[in-house]
């Protein structure tokens, strides 16, 4: 399944990590929008689980945006 950004939302809003994902901006960190690194943690791990891609700590640098997650995704799962 390919990513988008409304799927990778959908993702953080099922973490259960911010009251109102809609608010979010794809290209401000995560950090900013107020998901600390441990509610981080539980979103990398819920989308390695619903896109089936395994997301190393050494490309964390990555994915600290929802713009950012969508394209990692996508480019793994290419």
């Amino acid at each position: 399944m390919k990513a988008t950004i409304e799927n990778v939302k959908e993702v953080i809003a099922e973490a259960d990590v911010l009251g109102d994902v809609d608010q979010m901006k794809n290209d401000t960190p995560l950090s900013e929008q107020g998901i600390d690194s441990l509610d981080a943690v539980n979103v990398y791990l819920l989308l390695e689980e619903k896109f089936e891609v395994k997301i190393p700590d050494e490309d964390l640098s990555q994915v600290q945006t929802i713009a950012g997650i969508v394209e990692y995704i996508n480019n793994q799962l290419a």
